[in-house]
């Protein structure tokens, strides 16, 4: 079933009748499959690898996943006559969107803002002020909102992705890591408290850490301060990082940089995408999708992840306390055991 705003934006579907449009991460890839009409030129703009590859196998239109986008991503390399965002989590992530999309859609073109109301749509009309006088409430419904404006406010420079992160320093274990962050990615400006204790257990002196060696995944990588920290203070070890986010991927690859490090980064929708088999697996994973909590998620990365694990191998993630993680790990690992466990959060430890 389609989401709530991906069915009020099918109500309006004369939009996308006239000239070249772009929709930009939208929450369902079958929104591709409900406007079909031969006369549409509709590009999917993702920064989220689970739809993107869902909308790439099913849909006519063509589809493109990156950090940011640009006029020479779309297949006739022009400015477009409108775009529509769905509403992101972050504000400065639709900010970010938005500076985007005034570079790729045309002075006079429109750009639309879907979303929820309880996910913020109401105060959009603010942000899309300074693009131009003509704000408009197209449509609300299902407890959604469309609101659109024409675009009389070009960019003044072209959008660059960089200047919209930031780079902090921080210190992991004593250890100073410089971190890159952008809008929309988990850990964006701040060293989360539940990373810092996971990676607490791996002090550079300790024994878990000095005897780790091979292949190692940081899941649901988010700016890459996991494996980073690891390629930075074991030098025998391989480290790949994977994320839904086109805007970890980002990140993750300007930590490692950062730091002079290597490390593999790669886009992947849960494990589906990440090849290969390691000897420790490492992270901090999520329980949301969108403003919705979802355990599915990681219930289905520690199932896959114990198919990737080579024997005795390890698996060490953290998890908020009310989270029901440690049932689905004993059932599958050879030894499951608690290692840390505070009023907020517990680090679990698996061995296959």
């Amino acid at each position: 079933m389609l989401s709530l705003p991906s069915q009020l934006l099918l109500r309006n579907t004369d939009i996308f009748e006239n000239g070249k449009w772009a929709i930009v991460n939208p929450s369902d890839a079958a929104i591709f499959d409900e406007l079909r009409a031969s006369s549409m030129d509709i590009t999917g703009l993702h920064q989220f690898h689970d739809i993107y590859f869902q909308s790439e196998n099913t849909s006519k239109f063509p589809q493109v996943f990156a950090a940011s986008f640009a006029v020479d991503d779309l297949k006739e390399k022009q400015q477009l006559d409108g775009a529509v965002i769905f509403l992101p989590k972050a504000k400065q992530h639709l900010e970010m969107l938005i500076a985007n999309m005034t570079d790729l859609v045309k002075v006079g073109g429109k750009l639309l803002i879907v979303g929820e109301n309880k996910a913020g749509i109401k105060s959009v009309g603010k942000l899309l002020e300074r693009l131009g006088s003509t704000v408009n409430k197209i449509d609300g419904a299902k407890h959604c909102g469309l609101i659109s404006v024409e675009i009389e406010t070009p960019n003044k420079s072209a959008f660059e992705i960089r200047q919209f992160g930031v780079i902090r320093k921080y210190l992991v274990n004593d250890q100073e890591l410089k971190v890159f962050s952008l809008p929309g990615v988990f850990g964006h400006k701040q060293f989360d408290p539940g990373t810092q204790l996971l990676l607490a257990q791996f002090e550079p002196r300790c024994v878990k850490l000095v005897n780790m060696k091979g292949q190692v995944l940081d899941f649901a990588c988010g700016t890459g301060i996991i494996g980073t920290y690891f390629a930075k203070l074991n030098a025998k070890v391989k480290v790949t990082m994977s994320d839904v986010s086109a805007l970890a991927i980002y990140c993750s690859k300007q930590t490692l940089e950062l730091n002079a490090v290597e490390g593999k980064v790669i886009a992947s929708d849960g494990m589906k995408h990440v090849e290969g088999y390691f000897d420790h697996i490492v992270s901090n994973p999520p329980f949301h999708n969108g403003i919705r909590n979802d355990y599915s998620i990681t219930q289905q990365f520690i199932a896959q992840a114990h198919k990737q694990t080579r024997p005795r191998g390890t698996l060490d993630i953290v998890a908020n306390k009310f989270l029901p993680y440690s049932e689905v790990m004993s059932g599958l690992y050879f030894r499951s055991k608690t290692l840390v466990s505070t009023n907020k959060y517990n680090i679990y430890e698996a061995a296959k």
